[in-house]
């Protein structure tokens, strides 16, 4: 295996035979899996986990233009977080055994966004401080002035009571709210985002269904050999899923089709038969903070858009009043001998 760039260059290209083996491979690709330290016979090698550093798939994105774009994340490895970008490279000529890609070092902009993330989950956190400051205030003025009201007429107690009763009783649920959720603002973990077989994508949803409302799931046309990332699975479909589950009565199911579509992508529909959204709730489902649910944050679908937007997906929402939702998803997928071809 020979470098073909300096240092200083962030591409560069990687080339490999048919069984994975490596004959070129920029300075910095080397150097963040430690290549020279270490014998790998092939490409493959690098996404065993139980070798650090190794490799990870984070994400594929879809081009307008067709052109698939890949990528990988370093795991296991101490310093700033490494991460490439690659795609293939047609070349007319050239040996059939050999794929050759352009790979890119995204080292520096990971860096530039975890400390974005950072700041932005601190503003986050900052929103969600004055927002549960002000519930918990609002909740404690009502129990203030009910209970002012008893000391100076006594014999509105029985009247008053009740109503006294029920601001405690909503004053502790909201502090419950408070306390059961307070490990959702601790950092994020690094997702290990290892690909899962879209076939295996049923029986995963299928086990998030609840006591009294079922996910019943089927697939359509959907090769074994398909990969779809797990951070779609966890960052989109959960959420989405999620919802359906909240929105739907009791003794109800949460229908999933799943499709593999010929673009390298997979059609996910979520369908639930629950209270559905008005056009106003509907314009707004995808805000942060805005939810009609009490004790909720509104941050599920808005940061599943997110995810979304940066898997390279789309989805499609349609909502009836007392009919229910229809989630339709797009969302990139790919195969074992696609990752590096």
């Amino acid at each position: 295996m020979k470098a073909n760039l300096s240092n200083d260059r962030p591409g560069g290209l990687l080339r490999l035979q048919a069984n994975g083996a490596i004959l070129e491979a920029p300075i910095f690709f080397q150097e963040a899996l430690n290549l020279h330290l270490r014998e790998v016979a092939s490409i493959y090698h690098l996404f065993d986990a139980s070798e650090a550093p190794y490799l990870c798939l984070s994400r594929i994105y879809c081009h307008p233009q067709g052109a698939m774009e890949f990528h990988l994340t370093v795991r296991g490895a101490f310093g700033i977080q490494r991460g490439f970008r690659y795609w293939h490279l047609a070349q007319e000529h050239a040996d059939p055994a050999v794929s050759t890609f352009f790979i890119v070092d995204e080292s520096s902009s990971l860096q530039h966004q975890e400390w974005s993330n950072r700041r932005q989950r601190r503003d986050i956190l900052n929103d969600i401080q004055t927002s549960l400051s002000m519930h918990l205030k609002n909740r404690l003025a009502a129990v203030q002035v009910l209970t002012e009201m008893v000391r100076d007429s006594p014999q509105m107690a029985n009247e008053i009571s009740p109503r006294l009763l029920a601001a405690v009783s909503d004053l502790n649920y909201a502090l419950g709210r408070v306390t059961s959720t307070s490990d959702a603002w601790n950092p994020p973990r690094d997702y290990q985002d290892l690909p899962i077989r879209l076939t295996d994508l049923a029986s995963i949803m299928a086990s998030w269904s609840m006591e009294r409302t079922a996910v019943v799931c089927r697939t359509h046309s959907v090769d074994r050999g398909t990969l779809i990332a797990a951070s779609s699975v966890e960052r989109v479909i959960l959420p989405v899923a999620q919802n359906a589950l909240e929105s739907s009565p009791r003794d109800s199911t949460i229908a999933v089709d799943i499709t593999e579509v010929r673009e390298g992508f997979a059609h996910i529909v979520i369908e639930d038969f629950g209270e559905g959204m008005s056009d106003r709730v509907r314009s707004r489902a995808e805000d942060p903070f805005f939810t009609t649910r009490l004790g909720h944050l509104g941050l599920g679908l808005s940061q599943a858009r997110e995810a979304l937007r940066v898997a390279g997906g789309q989805w499609k929402i349609e909502s009836t009043p007392n009919v229910g939702t229809r989630f339709t998803i797009l969302l990139p997928v790919t195969t074992a001998a696609h990752l590096f071809r």
